[in-house]
């Protein structure tokens, strides 16, 4: 879309993130193994923590001799098989892959979910998996292989995918290989900042009286004993990436260094929606025992699924103001302005609420 239009706004929640900070997760409940399923993945720079830190400027970079390896998520809820569960913590619908060389590196990559951790019998996310998939941003080829569906990126830069809403499946795994073949080596080692999953809700349209600013900050005006101006900036915007611009997709090398196309600058975003209904805003118990997760952690509320998971403003999400858009410029990540949600009861079950959110990196 571009343009700075408002649509529907959407949030991409990342869920490993929100159970890592309440520790609930650790990061060995995520696996990274070579092909053999045994050979440990080794990195030339950075650590697996690099990949999941929300920080995408600060990536892990692995090595181009790995060959073809993978990454899976473990969702269960207990160690124990024995002990009862809930599909709900395992949901998501969504993948993000921030600061990836993938088209240097020549990397295509298979995405799946099921129940057993050897993935038998996975759901491969594709477009003709009758799931309601889209793949949003660079993620537009596909090569077929002994029966599997690789997503072949045509950029570097990111790549999200939203597949149909709530799988529910127990691991999630990501397989990269080299385009060339499986015991190809990758043409370079492979740079990647973020991964992120979870669910994304979306908005409903908000008011027309939109506020959005763009905060030059991080500069500090200094005067000399004459009078005159100086000024010292700590920075100008957000990071570059490895291989491009922030949000930018590119086959460029190098592209990071072409400065007169950056984007300075911070936004912010102020957002106003009237009449929300309650069941829209509030779930039905905010301390709902174990066998009704859809009372509260799984109400895809507001409430829950947004403000809970983000834990107010610990945690930064994706955020766009149209949930079709393929324009690279309408995403970036986001905190909360203010640490807090609030909302004003104007009706029988009818609310109204604001959402403020500043980029940031």
């Amino acid at each position: 879309m571009g343009y700075n239009r408002t649509t529907t706004p959407r949030a991409y929640v990342d869920v490993l993130s929100y159970h890592l900070a309440n520790g609930f997760r650790t990061l060995d409940n995520i696996t990274m193994k070579q092909d053999d399923n045994s050979t440990a993945v080794t990195f030339s720079a950075g650590s697996k923590a690099d990949m999941f830190d929300m920080k995408p400027a600060n990536f892990a970079q692995i090595g181009r001799a790995n060959q073809k390896f993978y990454i899976q998520f473990d969702f269960s809820e207990f160690t124990n098989s024995t002990d009862p569960t809930t599909d709900a913590l395992s949901e998501t619908n969504f993948l993000a892959i921030l600061n990836h060389n993938f088209y240097t590196s020549n990397v295509i990559f298979k995405v799946e979910l099921d129940d057993d951790i050897n993935m038998n019998s996975p759901t491969v996310v594709s477009d003709d998996d009758n799931n309601d998939n889209v793949k949003i941003i660079n993620a537009t080829q596909e090569t077929t292989s002994a029966n599997d569906t690789f997503i072949d990126p045509d950029n570097n830069g990111w790549t999200l995918i939203r597949w149909a809403r709530d799988v529910d499946n127990r691991f999630l795994r990501i397989t990269f290989k080299s385009n060339a073949g499986t015991n190809e080596d990758f043409s370079a080692d492979i740079v990647i900042g973020s991964i992120m999953f979870g669910k994304y809700i979306d908005f409903q349209s908000p008011n027309i009286n939109i506020d959005t600013q763009i905060i030059y900050d991080g500069t500090d005006l200094l005067q000399s004993t004459g009078g005159a101006t100086f000024a010292n900036s700590k920075y100008f915007g957000e990071p570059t990436w490895n291989s491009t611009l922030p949000w930018n997709l590119s086959t460029t090398a190098n592209q990071q260094t072409y400065a007169f196309n950056r984007r300075h600058g911070r936004i912010k975003h102020s957002m106003n929606f009237d009449y929300v209904t309650d069941t829209n805003l509030f779930s039905p118990n905010w301390f709902a025992d174990h066998d009704t997760p859809a009372d509260w952690y799984d109400s895809g509320t507001i409430h829950s699924s947004f403000y809970n998971k983000i834990i107010g403003q610990h945690l930064p999400f994706l955020f766009t103001l149209d949930s079709t858009s393929t324009t690279t410029g309408d995403y970036g990540l986001y905190r909360l302005v203010e640490n807090g949600f609030t909302a004003r009861q104007v009706a029988p079950r009818i609310w109204n609420t604001n959402l403020d959110i500043i980029e940031s990196w």
